[in-house]
């Protein structure tokens, strides 16, 4: 890689590889090839290059990574990092959940959830109650000191969502969040029944 840029070659792409502050980019683009023989031959030329749905999951990828890159600066003027105040908004949404739920939807191991719960309980953030319904377990709980800091916290989230939206309508908005959530619905319909119990 000379002066943080390499490219190569790979099938129909050109893949240019850039270091961009410790991050590796890629950037892919079509090679201008010879025109296949398809035509003579009586066949349709192959399909290249990515489809719509690759686009848009693409494109998906990059702003759920770009706004939780944003979300986790902010966070941490409030002295969370990027994975605890996820567990805190997840158990603001739904309090008292298991540590196993709160491993699946952060998607981390259950012993890494507890590591986390460890600290923010330090902190007084969460406390750890039993559940009244399995006594070989207990549940995850926010504090009264969180609950009395959650106005704080809603409007430092409002805040980065209006910066994050900016460049959209409320309609837009609001067709954008209707056409995302069906998807979501969908995929959670295509997953097996084991991996959806407990979301």
């Amino acid at each position: 890689m000379a002066n943080g840029i390499a490219k190569y070659n790979e099938g129909p792409y050109n893949i240019r590889c850039s270091l961009v502050k410790h991050s590796i980019v890629y950037r892919f683009t079509m090679v201008d090839s010879p025109k296949p023989h398809a035509a003579a031959e009586g066949r349709s030329p192959p399909a290249t290059g990515l489809t719509q749905r690759s686009k848009i999951g693409f494109a998906l990828a990059d702003v759920t990574r770009l706004m939780r890159t944003m979300f986790d600066a902010r966070m941490r003027e409030l002295g969370l990092n990027g994975s605890t105040w996820r567990l805190l908004a997840y158990l603001y949404r739904e309090d008292g959940q298991t540590q196993a739920q709160l491993a699946r939807l952060l998607e981390v191991s259950r012993a890494a959830v507890g590591q986390m719960i460890d600290r923010l309980e330090e902190s007084g953030h969460v406390e750890r109650r039993d559940d009244p319904g399995d006594r070989r377990s207990w549940r995850v709980h926010l504090s009264a000191r969180i609950h009395a800091e959650i106005p704080v916290l809603i409007e430092k989230v409002r805040a980065i969502e209006i910066e994050c939206f900016a460049g959209l309508t409320e309609a837009e908005i609001a067709q954008l969040n209707e056409l995302v959530s069906r998807q979501r619905d969908h995929l959670i319909a295509l997953q097996p029944a084991e991996q959806t119990e407990g979301k």
